[in-house]
C-alpha cells in the first residue's frame, strides 16, 4: 500500500516537474516600425461636454460630437530608426443652418503636425505645419509627450506594468508633474492583428499662453485626468484602437485693452480612434 501511495506520489511531482517547467510566460517586445511611405488611416470619434465660467458666473455650456479622418504618413526614417511622422486631421462637424434652422450643414476643418518619434514611442521633436503660433505648437508638444505613451526597452508579459512621468515648472504653480500608469492586461487577436491589451491612467498638465479669436491675451492651465485602452499591434509595430476619457480642469485669465478676467472650466471627453487601413 505504502508502496503505491510513494509511486502516485512520485509521479505527481514528476508532472509538475515536468509540465511546469515547460510553461513560460509569453513575452513580446512593444514597439513601433517605421518604413518610408507607409501611412496609416483611422477614424476618429469625439464627445465632449463642458461649462465654462467667468468671475463665477456660467456663460456657456455645450454638449459637441464629431469625427475625423486621420492620417500617420512616415515621411522618413533616419540610421537611427528614427522616423519623422505627418499626422494630418480633417474633422466634420454638424451645426444647424443659420438661416434656416431646419436643415443641417457639415463643415470640414483640416490641420496637420509633423513630429519626431522613436520605435519605443518617445517624442523627439515637434513642428507645427498649418499652427502657426509657437505658443499653439508648445501645447501640442506638451499634450503628446504626456499622453502617448514611452514602451519599455525589454521584453514584457501579461500583467507587466510600467509608469512615465514628465515633470513641470509652472510660473506661479509649485513644481509639479504629470504622471501615467501602464499595465499589461492580455494578448489577444484583434481586427487581423496580434495585439496587447495596454490599459492606462494618469494625469496631464498642460499650460497655453496665447491669444484667442476676440483679441484676448490668454493664460490657462489644463489639469486632465486620463483612462483608457490601447490595443498595440506588437507585429506589425502599430495602434490599432484605443479608447479613452478624459476628465479636465481649466484655469486661467483673459485680458484685453489692460482688463482682466478671470475664468474657469470644467468638462469630460470621450475619444475614440480605430485603424481603417494600413499602407506601405
Amino acid at each position: 500500500m505504502r508502496t503505491g501511495k510513494a509511486t502516485l506520489i512520485a509521479a505527481i511531482i514528476i508532472g509538475l516537474l515536468i509540465y511546469g517547467c515547460g510553461v513560460e510566460k509569453k513575452e513580446i517586445r512593444l514597439a513601433f516600425k517605421f518604413q518610408t511611405g507607409q501611412k496609416q488611416l483611422y477614424a476618429s470619434a469625439v464627445k465632449t461636454s463642458s461649462q465654462i465660467y467667468e468671475s463665477g458666473a456660467l456663460i456657456k455650456s455645450s454638449d459637441i460630437s464629431f469625427k475625423s479622418d486621420v492620417s500617420e504618413e512616415v515621411l522618413s526614417v533616419d540610421k537611427n530608426n528614427e522616423a519623422r511622422i505627418r499626422l494630418t486631421d480633417i474633422s466634420k462637424k454638424v451645426s444647424i443652418n443659420k438661416e434656416d434652422s431646419t436643415k443641417l450643414d457639415t463643415i470640414a476643418q483640416s490641420w496637420s503636425i509633423e513630429y519626431l518619434m522613436t520605435p519605443n514611442g518617445k517624442i523627439a521633436d515637434i513642428f507645427s505645419q498649418n499652427l502657426s503660433n509657437i505658443n499653439i505648437t508648445n501645447f501640442y508638444k506638451n499634450y503628446y509627450e504626456q499622453a502617448l505613451p514611452v514602451f519599455p526597452e525589454i521584453p514584457v508579459a501579461e500583467g507587466y506594468s510600467w509608469s512615465q512621468t514628465i515633470k513641470l515648472i509652472i510660473k506661479n504653480e509649485k513644481p509639479t508633474k504629470a504622471e501615467t500608469f501602464y499595465k499589461i492586461r492580455a494578448f489577444v487577436r484583434e481586427a487581423g492583428y496580434d495585439c496587447a491589451i495596454i490599459e492606462y491612467k494618469g494625469n496631464m498638465i498642460l499650460p497655453f499662453t496665447g491669444t484667442d479669436k476676440d483679441g484676448n491675451l490668454v493664460v490657462k492651465l489644463e489639469k486632465i485626468n486620463s483612462e483608457g485602452v490601447i490595443y498595440f499591434g506588437y507585429s506589425a509595430g502599430v495602434i490599432v484602437s484605443q479608447e479613452e476619457n478624459y476628465s479636465v480642469q481649466t484655469e486661467g485669465t483673459k485680458t484685453k485693452d489692460g482688463i482682466s478676467t478671470l475664468f474657469n472650466a470644467t468638462g469630460k471627453r470621450h475619444n475614440s480612434l480605430k485603424l481603417i487601413k494600413a499602407e506601405i
